[in-house]
């Protein structure tokens, strides 16, 4: 078994930081994705498949990361890293449940992702349903 991370809860700005870097690599999948889709369908790509292949590699991004080293690019950037909250890996079950979740704490206007700021331990409604943090870890 891996051994826990020791770090601290991380921020906001961290996350976002980290979110930023992994949305650019994400754009760049997904506008590879469009061109391959491109030649195959002979005009502008539109439709439910397309559409589900661009969420099925989205979460397979996050999904792949999270599960095999605890972090996207992003996170390692901003050194922090997604962990159980005994300090650590995450099953594929958490991720999942984050990968629910997630969207729902956007979609009710932001608040599972403010409630970061209710408490000491800096956790959003995925990371407090999927028993997950999000830890800075010191360099």
């Amino acid at each position: 078994m891996d051994s826990p991370q020791q770090g601290f809860p991380a921020g906001i700005g961290r996350r976002l930081g980290a979110l930023m870097y992994d949305s650019l690599l994400i754009l760049a999948l997904l506008a590879l994705t469009g061109y391959i889709w491109i030649p195959l369908n002979g005009e502008a790509v539109t439709g439910l498949a397309f559409q589900l292949t661009l969420l099925a590699e989205i979460l397979g991004f996050y999904g792949f990361c999270w599960y095999k080293h605890g972090e996207t690019l992003g996170m390692r950037a901003w050194h922090i890293r997604l962990v159980d909250e005994s300090g650590h890996g995450v099953s594929l079950k958490q991720i999942a449940i984050r990968s629910l979740v997630g969207p729902i704490s956007l979609a009710c206007a932001g608040l599972g992702y403010l409630w970061l700021f209710v408490g000491n331990d800096k956790q959003t409604w995925h990371d407090k349903m999927s028993k997950t943090v999000v830890v800075h870890l010191p360099r």
